[in-house]
């Protein structure tokens, strides 16, 4: 486990429009605010289409990452998640979400975004945060999936 004190910087609130892929909507503005990591502490709205890491097909073995992932129409549904440089020093967006599907009894999808585009609007709070640099990287312990690290 790691952990470090962190303190909360300045809040910026992200308006998602109808048509915007919110991964690089939420790197454009944390790169527009000269945000360089921040937590995404709320975030709420209606996609047109959101692609998750997932199957809906049975897994070999649950210890591995998933190589595949699901997209899903019309949903709306709430995540949450980091901003932090990769290994190349380029902004990761790093969001899990829950959603439901509209027109299936709002039938439920969890798990990493991959990409989605918002429908009607999307609301994001993001506070960043100073203290402490961040860096995602690979992890060989995760199976060389790049994880948040504090050096």
């Amino acid at each position: 486990m790691l952990s470090t004190p962190v303190t909360v910087g300045r809040r910026l609130l992200v308006v998602l429009e109808p048509g915007d892929e919110v991964v690089t909507a939420l790197a454009t503005a944390c790169r527009d605010h000269g945000v360089r990591q921040a937590a995404v502490t709320a975030f709420l709205g209606a996609f047109t289409r959101v692609e998750l890491i997932g199957t809906a097909d049975p897994v070999a073995d649950p210890d591995l990452p998933l190589p595949r992932s699901v997209v899903v129409h019309h949903v709306e549904g709430t995540a949450s998640g980091t901003v932090a440089p990769g290994p190349d020093g380029d902004l990761v967006v790093h969001l899990h979400a829950a959603v439901g599907v509209k027109g299936a009894a709002a039938l439920g999808y969890a798990g990493h975004v991959l990409s989605a585009t918002t429908h009607y609007t999307g609301e994001v709070l993001l506070e960043e945060l100073h203290g402490v640099e961040l860096v995602r990287r690979p992890d060989e312990r995760a199976h060389g999936i790049p994880t948040l690290r504090v050096p």
